[in-house]
Formats: structure tokens, C-alpha cells, sequence
């Protein structure tokens, strides 16, 4: 059976139209929700680090169930979150292996700029022999799909089954047509409209197919994504960058054909309207014996058929997963195991010394501090923890949770995970607050702490600065909300308080407004809106004069000279004299070694 779809000879990424949860039988149910349902099984997250063919490199993959190894694999330009309803409704039939690929989510990228097919299948394949996996059913949807096909062909003897939902087959004009436009480099531009120019992209692609040809042809005949689809492909897309177009480009670039005409592996490719890929499939001509190809009359079909396939032919056992080896050189990740779910870290690895934690603010996330700590590589141990619901750590707090000694309380069970009994703290705004709460919670733990542009707590401006100071949002179907976070942070670097805008609040420095280094904060608020504001308001309700008189460990106030905390510090110094003071170079990325000088003595 073919379903003809309009322009079905292109191809897209389909967007995903609700949040859904899968039924054991393949079949979607609508949930209204993104989180796991009662009952379920927790999903975990970990990075595995590899040393192979492309050098050190780490993979963010996704853990689930119990049973035979299922490899799954993501469409671009997503990551394995995508495939989420999915694993929580197979994971009682495998143990369920869904990596992010290379370059996308949270791997790191293989460092080519244009890569086939092949070389995304062979790292896959890499990724399986580290996990120690032997033997693996594979599924794949969209660009995963061409690349479950393509790990096939390269290693039959270890895919017990493959199943591709959405395999992309161009002709050589639409592959033409489809290079010239679908891939524009992703441009930083100093006034931030590339965000609204991705976000107009993410909606066209339920509008119009393909997405650049916006013509009454190319119209869709469904539903528009509803808005939090679109934030969420817009921030998978943010997360890879312009290293999106490797892997797509491999997608378009691959030819089905011959690998499933040369196929020895029980195989399905399958679609399912409103998918426009469903057109493509009857250029599939003369498959292998082994190869079923099938339209089905929806997505559930589609994933019924998938599973029932695997199910006949089950991978292997899985080994536990790895623990996470630090990369060779540089900022390393992991993910660390608290009650409720995982927190992301950054680490540095030294030979020796007490480890020193660098705690993000109230809109930053771990790996925004993670070049501060570059400084140190070989002094010290640093590491920098994405406070929960902040950056890649789950949302662990409810809204009426949020204070600074609940995000304490997480954090302090992170490091019990990692067993760090000793260290220094340095903090960032609402970071240097979760720090200072740890030296008074386990005063013997902290040695000696660093208030790093302490947040203002005078009563007279503080109300001001809890209602405004960061303020309430939700993304809007028109991608309005880009441009008020984008100019937010700008205006940060310019003014204080940054959305008064007068002559009298001029931060009289060097603008630090560089477009890449407002980009990647406009990134961390989109993945934190809401936790954003109320970590915020939170660090504006703390009693930090009060919790600073009650502290034992040494103590050191610092801010740059161009800083508005300055005063700040300057106010708490003479508060408690016993506490250091010092100003900060004025490039944020000097500030280490000062942190360091004062925590050696």
C-alpha cells in the first residue's frame, strides 16, 4: 500500500505534536504529560568516554528496562529525549540503549564537517562495544532510521533485527534541491534574530514541505506543533549548533537501495501518514528476502509492527553500564545519581589537591563555568554541578520546593554520590548562596568558600529586584520570548538594574556583549524558564547577612571593580570583617587563579 502525500518526495522532521505515551503493543496514548507515569520504571542518563577511531570523545545515552538489548536511535535534530515515550513503553521487553549521536543532545561531535551514513553507524558501533553489548536488536525513525539500515549492513552479525520507521529515499534532483536549502548554517548574529529565524523554521516544518518552500503546494494538511513542540525541537537544534548539517547531510546524502537490497538482517521499514516520508517507501525496489517493507495505517501501527519484529528476534544480555572515565584532557561529564533522578556535572581532573566546586547563578548552568576551571587543569580537581531543574540535571524540586536550602540539600547528596568529604566552594550569585549553605550545613566538608559577586541583599532594593530581575516567562507561539531573554542578558552587561535602562545604572566596562557568549545563556533559560525565576527569587528571599554571620569557614567577598556587586561585597566586608576582600580582574576569565590563590593558603 502507498499513501500519497503532498510533496512526498522530500524530507522532514517531523515534529512532535503531543506528548504521548506508548502502550506495550506499539500503540500511543495521549497523555498531556512529558514526565514518566506512575509506575514506571526510571529512565537513567550516562556518558560513556571512548578513545577509538575519532579520538577522546564522550556519549550521552539513555538507560532503560530489563531483557535483550535494544539499540535506538534519534532523528536530527534531536536527541534521545525524543524517543522517550517510546523507551517507557518498550523497556519492559529490553534493556533499551538510546544514544544521543554524535554531535547532537549532549555527545560530543566526531569532528568532521561532512560525514556519510557509514561514519555515524561505524560510532554507533563503537558506542555498542564499549557498553559491552554483543548482540542488539536496532530501531531507528527518520535520520536514526537510515542509520539503523546503515549499522546493519556494516556489522549483520552482531543486529539480531532492524527496524527503520521513516527511511529517507531522495531522487537526485530532490537530493539537489533538498542540499541547497534545507541545511543554512547556523549564524550567531549580534541582535539575536537567528533565534526567531530557527524558531519560524521549527513551525514552518508542520506547515509547509519541505519547511523552505513556502508555497500553497507545499502546505501540510494537519495541525501546526503546538507550541511547546516547537521550544523543544528549537532547543534540541540550539543544543548541536551548526553541527546539526553533518548529520542530516548524512541522512540525505545515504542510498537506501543497495543496503537493503544487500540486507542479511530480518528488517522493517515502515511508515505511517501524516509522515511524508510515506511516499518514498515504493522507491524501496527489490529488497533482500529478508527485508518486509510496509505502510501502515498510523504511527501506532507502525510502532506495533516494530516491536512485534524485535520481539522475534531479541539481541543479547547487557552488561551494567560503565562507570564514566574522565576524558584525557579538558572538562569532562557525568551524570550523578541523587534521590529522584541525576544532576549533570563538569569535572577537571587533577593528580592532587582538594577538589574545588564552582556553583552556577540563578540563569547559568555547569557548563557555562566549565572554561573558568580550564585555568586550573592540573592544580586541582573543579568540578560545577547543574543545580536541579537548571542546565542537564532533572527537575527535581517542585515549584513550591525551590529555595536555596532545598537546591542545597540536592547538591550535598550529589557529592555524598560522588564521595567528596573535603572541599572549597566558590559561588556565583545564587550559586555563592547554595555554597555558603553547605559550609554552615557540614562545616568540616567545606574548607574555606568564595562569595564571587554576591547577590544584593538590601532590603530596600531587593523587592524590585525579586519581581523583576528575572523576569516571568513562557514560550510564545510567535517566538517573542527569544528576544526578550536575548536583550535581557544583553542588557545585563550594560545597565544595573539591567530593565531599568537609565544613564545612571551604565556599567562602565568593556561591553561583554559578545553575541556567542549571549547565545549560549539564551540557551540555558530556554532549557530553565521557569526554574530560572524561582532560583532567582529564591537567592532575593535569602537571608544572606544573617547566614554570613553564622559561618566558620573562611571566607572570601570578591567582585570585579566594573561590577554593581561590588558594592555588594564591599557591605558585607565591613558586616563582618573577619571576612576577605578582593577585586576581581576584569575578564571573568582570569577570576580562577584568584579563586585558587585564596583557597591554597
Amino acid at each position: 500500500m502507498v499513501v500519497s502525500l503532498p510533496r512526498g518526495g522530500h524530507y522532514t522532521i517531523a515534529l512532535q505534536r503531543s506528548r504521548a505515551a506508548v502502550r506495550p503493543d506499539g500503540t500511543v496514548q495521549s497523555t498531556g504529560a512529558s514526565a514518566p507515569q506512575p509506575g514506571n520504571p526510571m529512565v537513567t542518563r550516562h556518558f560513556v568516554t571512548l578513545d577509538g577511531h575519532w579520538g577522546p570523545r564522550q556519549v550521552h545515552y539513555r538507560r532503560a528496562g530489563q531483557g535483550p538489548a535494544l539499540l535506538m536511535l534519534h532523528q536530527s535534530p534531536k536527541s534521545s529525549a525524543d524517543l522517550l515515550p517510546l523507551i517507557h513503553a518498550w523497556q519492559s521487553q529490553f534493556t533499551i540503549i538510546a544514544p544521543d549521536s554524535p554531535g547532537f543532545g549532549l555527545s560530543d561531535p566526531l569532528g568532521l564537517a561532512h560525514a556519510p551514513m557509514e561514519t555515524f553507524a561505524a560510532a554507533a558501533l563503537e558506542l555498542a562495544d564499549a557498553l559491552g553489548l554483543k548482540r542488539f536488536g536496532v530501531f531507528g525513525f527518520h535520520t536514526g532510521a537510515s542509520m539503523a539500515v546503515a549499522l546493519s549492513r556494516l556489522a549483520p552479525e552482531r543486529v539480531t533485527a532492524c527496524t527503520a520507521n521513516g527511511l529517507v529515499s531522495l531522487t537526485a534532483e530532490e537530493r539537489a534541491d533538498i542540499l541547497s536549502h534545507y541545511l543554512p548554517p547556523l549564524e550567531i548574529l549580534a541582535d539575536g534574530s537567528h533565534l526567531t529565524s530557527l524558531w519560524n523554521r521549527m513551525r514552518d516544518q508542520s506547515v509547509f514541505f519541505p519547511w523552505y518552500d513556502r508555497t500553497l503546494e507545499a502546505r501540510l494538511d494537519l495541525d501546526p506543533a503546538p507550541t511547546e513542540a516547537v521550544q523543544d525541537s528549537l532547543v534540541e537544534l540550539l543544543r548541536a549548533g551548526d553541527h546539526y548539517r553533518v548529520g542530516y547531510r548524512a541522512a540525505f546524502t545515504f542510498e537506501p537501495v543497495p543496503a537493503l537490497q544487500a540486507m542479511t538482517v530480518p528488517t522493517l521499514v515502515t511508515a505511517a501518514p501524516p509522515d511524508p516520508l510515506v511516499g518514498q517507501l515504493e522507491r524501496l525496489r527489490d529488497p533482500a528476502a529478508c527485508v518486509q517493507i510496509r505502510v501502515t495505517p498510523d504511527a501506532n501501527a507502525a510502532n506495533a509492527a516494530c516491536l512485534a519484529l524485535l520481539q522475534q528476534h531479541p539481541g543479547g544480555p547487557v552488561p551494567p553500564p560503565p562507570e564514566t572515565a574522565p576524558l584525557p584532557s579538558g572538562p569532562w561529564q557525568s551524570m550523578v545519581a541523587v534521590p529522584g533522578g541525576q544532576l549533570r556535572a563538569y569535572r577537571v581532573d587533577a593528580p592532587s589537591g582538594r577538589p574545588l566546586l564552582l556553583q552556577h547563578d540563578a540563569t547559568g548552568s555547569a557548563g557555562l563555568l566549565a572554561p573558568r576551571a580550564a585555568p586550573l587543569a592540573g592544580r586541582r580537581p573543579v568540578l560545577a554541578i547543574d543545580l536541579a531543574g537548571h542546565g542537564e540535571s532533572d527537575a527535581l524540586l517542585a515549584a513550591e520546593e525551590v529555595t536555596i536550602e532545598r537546591h542545597r540539600e540536592v547538591l550535598a547528596a550529589a557529592l555524598e554520590t560522588l564521595g567528596i568529604a573535603e572541599l572549597d566552594a566558590c559561588g556565583f550569585g545564587a550559586g555563592a548562596l547554595v555554597a555558603l549553605e553547605l559550609a554552615r550545613a557540614a562545616p568540616r566538608q567545606v574548607h574555606r568558600l568564595v562569595l564571587a559577586e554576591p547577590p544584593d541583599s538590601d532590603p530596600a532594593r531587593v523587592a524590585e529586584l525579586r519581581e523583576h530581575g528575572v523576569p516571568a516567562w513562557t514560550p510564545q507561539w510567535h517566538g517573542g520570548h527569544l528576544l526578550l531573554c536575548w536583550h535581557m542578558v544583553r542588557d545585563q552587561a550594560l545597565f544595573s538594574p539591567w530593565y531599568r535602562r537609565r544613564r545612571a545604572g551604565i556599567v562602565w566596562q568593556p561591553p561583554q556583549i559578545d553575541p556567542v557568549a549571549i547565545h549560549a545563556r539564551v540557551l540555558e533559560l530556554q532549557k530553565a524558564p521557569q526554574m530560572s525565576r524561582l532560583t532567582w527569587q529564591a537567592q532575593c528571599d535569602y537571608p544572606l547577612g544573617e547566614r554570613l554571620r553564622d559561618l566558620r569557614a573562611p571566607v572570601l567577598l570578591c567582585a570585579p571593580r566594573w561590577s554593581p556587586a561590588r558594592a555588594h561585597a564591599e557591605a558585607l566586608q565591613l558586616a563582618r570583617p573577619e571576612c576577605a576582600f578582593q577585586v576581581l580582574p576584569d575578564a571573568p576569565s582570569d577570576w580562577a587563579p584568584a579563586f585558587a590563590e585564596f583557597c591554597d593558603r
